[in-house]
């Protein structure tokens, strides 16, 4: 072949290549995303530093900097069942660099605060569920249970003499313990505390008779110092098979636990949404993280940013239902 047929290529390939990269640039976000993420990334907590979401946060945070190459920043933002965080990210640009992180209670508070700053649902873009983590039923050892159906013939029987504990308002510990409250027909006293942390001290000391917790303490089932009467999700758990649920325990479809996931402004580019869900996949698939995650507690998932939005709409409606019959609202808490 003769250089000049040489040189006629050369140059039609280039053109070709030239021509491909006005046509990305033409659609809108394409030409956004074809480098994302090109600066760092922020990912904001609605809750404080320490915490389970706090913890699955920053353990993914720093697995997504692997793979991006980028800095993943942790943003904490607490406060008024999470509206706070929420809101200040609804008023961001949609370019997928502030990634919001929500549990249960982003479903669930469209029907317990009376007005919210943001629509829930039409403000943003699933991305991904990360995780769930079962709840369990524990009580104090001198109470004089040792079942669920015990519990509620108890508590039928002492109307308003039996005391729970829950956390904030809309957690899944508080629905979980509204839920029973509801299903089996009697009556108990709350007292709130302002973290499952608190709830558990007043229950170790005997303050309260029973409260819903994460799995981690049914370490205090094992030592003796605490009752497990059973587990929130429709599954026995692994690591604690002698444990039944709640279903098993005469509460049909009785199923809660808190689920973790992420989400960004709506209009985000779609190319761009799944190149984070990609990245969170593939970060939740990480055997290390997998491990770290499972002495928390939490069953990492992963899946499409369709399967997300199903859970989201779902969950809203199921608490809407529940939160009615109940009577439970909340004023706008900012």
């Amino acid at each position: 072949m003769s250089a000049s047929c040489l040189a006629l290529g050369m140059i039609c390939r280039r053109i070709r290549t030239l021509a491909l990269a006005i046509a990305l640039s033409a659609v809108p976000g394409l030409s956004q995303s074809y480098a994302y993420p090109d600066r760092p990334v922020r990912i904001i907590v609605p809750y404080a530093p320490g915490g389970g979401n706090d913890t699955l946060a920053r353990e993914l945070g720093r697995k997504l900097e692997e793979i991006w190459g980028q800095p993943v920043v942790i943003e904490n933002r607490a406060g008024a069942n999470t509206i706070i965080a929420t809101e200040h990210v609804s008023r961001l640009e949609p370019d997928g660099y502030n990634i919001l992180m929500v549990t249960t209670i982003f479903s669930v508070n469209p029907s317990l605060v009376g007005k919210l700053p943001y629509d829930t649902l039409s403000d943003f873009a699933p991305v991904v569920v990360a995780g769930i983590a079962p709840g369990v039923l524990v009580a104090r050892p001198a109470l004089p249970v040792n079942s669920v159906k015990e519990l509620i013939a108890y508590g039928r029987a002492n109307p308003g003499k039996l005391t729970y504990g829950t956390p904030e308002i809309g957690t899944a510990p508080f629905l979980a313990a509204e839920l029973l409250r509801s299903d089996g027909h009697f009556d108990a006293v709350n007292v709130s505390y302002r973290g499952t942390r608190q709830q558990m001290l007043a229950l170790l000391s005997g303050e309260i008779d029973y409260a819903f917790d994460v799995v981690t303490s049914l370490e205090y089932v094992k030592s003796g110092k605490l009752k497990g009467l059973a587990v929130t999700v429709s599954r026995r758990l692994d690591k604690f098979p002698e444990i039944p649920t709640m279903i098993e325990s005469g509460l049909p479809g009785y199923d809660v636990a808190t689920w973790y996931g992420f989400v960004v402004r709506s209009r985000t580019p779609p190319d761009i949404i799944n190149a984070i869900n990609q990245a969170f996949n593939k970060a939740i698939d990480d055997p290390r993280v997998r491990a770290h995650m499972d002495d928390l507690g939490i069953k990492l998932l992963g899946g499409t940013p369709d399967q997300f939005g199903q859970r989201i709409r779902s969950e809203i409606e199921r608490w809407g239902s529940v939160l009615n019959m109940a009577g439970i609202k909340l004023d706008d808490r900012r």
